[in-house]
């Protein structure tokens, strides 16, 4: 019997030193949210105020592994959060995420007061990670995409102009391109034969920088308006995996994370230069979740 009493002594000596001291986390949140891995993993990395203060700009992102983990540390009055957080596929367009946190100066305490219960630490994390939930599951509702799978990019024979942005100021150097353009095609009686549309040259994955052409598909004829800025060129049909997006088009580029999850979960090997052509005039069409694009992903 003493034997025992002994070994049970020492099993839960052990377990208290794991427990308080070895133990990775102080607490793990886990939830699901409404997104591609990718889309979810760029909004907490452009997180960055915890509490109810926008204003105060506390986080800082340490560490990441591309669209599976982010390390960062929240500064608060009183200590300092390290937040981990991994990211996992459950179906082409949710997410599970897991939270682990945990605090320099109070791990301890925290992790004694999370055995009676929850705890004043506990409730002020699900509340801070529960908004950011909500605020990734509200701008998902934002637009819709609908995955066709394996298509075809059409051939193409065009007048562009080239632009580099980062992938978030794509929609406004867009404008920019279609205001260099258009007017050129209009004052020069160039046909056009089809849909305006973005076609992906190069996109840093990591620092997401992309740059691209903005073009029109005409109709050739032997005298048209290129010069240093608008040129000419055309490409072959290429296969391809489609998805159809509907919402402003400064969301479009959501429909290339779920094409990169859709392939990604089929095996399927792509290049990371998507094509977008555009079916709606944001200049004469209001109702921004009626516009329609489709959104091309090549097939190597």
């Amino acid at each position: 019997m003493k034997k025992i009493v002994i070994i049970t002594l020492i099993l839960l000596s052990g377990l208290s030193v794991w427990y308080l001291f070895i133990k990775e986390h102080d607490y793990k949140v886990s939830f699901k949210v409404k997104g591609t891995p990718g889309s979810v993993y760029h909004q907490i990395i452009s997180w960055e105020s915890w509490g109810p203060d926008p204003k105060i700009k506390n986080i800082t992102t340490i560490d990441t592994a591309l669209f599976e983990m982010v390390y960062q540390k929240v500064k608060l009055k009183d200590t300092i959060l390290n937040l981990e957080w991994s990211l996992e596929s459950v179906s082409d367009s949710i997410t599970k995420i897991e939270v682990g946190v945990t605090s320099n100066e109070h791990s301890v305490i925290n992790r004694l007061g999370i055995l009676t219960g929850e705890t004043a630490y506990t409730r002020s994390l699900k509340r801070e990670l529960k908004e950011f939930g909500k605020r990734v599951n509200d701008f998902a509702r934002n637009f819709r995409i609908k995955i066709e799978g394996i298509s075809e990019i059409p051939s193409l024979q065009y007048l562009y102009v080239s632009s580099k942005s980062s992938r978030f100021g794509k929609a406004g150097m867009m404008l920019r391109a279609n205001a260099d353009l258009y007017p050129s095609i209009l004052e020069n009686g160039v046909e056009e034969s089809g849909a305006p549309f973005v076609k992906v040259t190069a996109w840093d994955i990591v620092s997401d920088d992309i740059k691209f052409n903005f073009g029109f598909p005409i109709i050739h004829k032997d005298s048209l308006p290129t010069n240093a800025i608008i040129k000419y060129d055309k490409s072959p049909a290429q296969k391809a995996l489609k998805a159809t997006f509907y919402g402003n088009y400064r969301n479009s580029d959501q429909a290339w994370f779920a094409l990169i999850e859709y392939a990604k979960r089929r095996n399927i090997l792509v290049k990371k230069k998507p094509l977008e052509i555009f079916y709606n005039n944001p200049m004469h069409e209001g109702n921004a979740s009626q516009w329609k694009a489709e959104i091309f992903l090549p097939i190597k």
